[in-house]
């Protein structure tokens, strides 16, 4: 398999739009900030992820050891899907969250940015594939984690149980220096400008709040555009010809 730094991911995927929700005062954050987040897997719900990198390594002569690298990865979860209902109860439960969008292609582009020197060693993106609990490990345990272009340590984040396949994610991954350890979050310089392509209220948000966030976001330099979800909107009355 060809990586060049993009996993599971076709040339015309790459542009395709992935969103990602976050709390509004997360968003305004970012534009302040101009940086994105990213955490080590093993702060992810799943008790799944990061098995492959948590695995205890055998020696020929009985030595035992852990993989280093497990300590210096960093991911970022975005998804293909526009928007469902669970999607806003999971990631805007407080009725206060916006959905932003952009493309793989530009998001692994800004990542590269951070690391002129190493990137193709240090930053990936890929689409997360989902398989049967019985067949995970498996798959699992055929991946090169010490492949030289560092693709084994991303792709060993890109697998998941099938009872997870809804969700339908990209994972932005960056492997970082060793030294890392102690840091629980990585954040690396944007440009929101140039990342963000739209920006797209909670449909259950309110009103007042909604109109005073559009102006801090247009405040801050923000040229996305920026509208509110219809998901909730009540359908148009049904006639019956008699």
């Amino acid at each position: 398999m060809s990586y060049n730094n993009h996993i599971n991911l076709t040339d015309e995927s790459l542009d395709m739009p992935i969103y990602r929700i976050m709390p509004i005062h997360r968003f305004l954050q970012l534009l302040e900030e101009k940086k994105l987040t990213l955490v080590k897997p093993n702060k992810w719900d799943d008790p799944f992820e990061n098995a492959l990198l948590n695995c205890v390594i055998e020696t020929s002569d009985g030595q035992t050891g852990t993989v280093a690298a497990r300590d210096s990865v960093y991911g970022q979860c975005w998804t293909f899907h526009s928007e469902t209902d669970a999607m806003w109860r999971i990631y805007s439960h407080d009725k206060n969250g916006v959905r932003v969008s952009t493309t793989p292609r530009k998001l692994l582009a800004a990542l590269q940015k951070t690391e002129p020197t190493y990137h193709n060693l240090r930053c990936f993106i890929g689409k997360v594939s989902y398989l049967p609990e019985d067949t995970l490990s498996e798959k699992l345990l055929s991946i090169d984690l010490f492949n030289t272009n560092g693709s084994g340590i991303a792709e060993s984040l890109l697998y998941k149980r099938v009872e997870f396949e809804h969700e339908n994610e990209v994972r932005l991954i960056y492997s970082g220096d060793d030294n890392s350890v102690d840091n629980d979050i990585f954040q690396f310089e944007i440009n929101p400008v140039e990342l963000l392509d739209t920006v797209l209220f909670d449909p259950r948000m309110e009103k007042n709040l909604r109109q005073a966030y559009t102006l801090a976001i247009e405040d801050k330099g923000c040229k996305a555009e920026i509208k509110i979800s219809t998901l909730y909107d009540a359908p148009k009355i049904l006639k019956i010809k008699l």
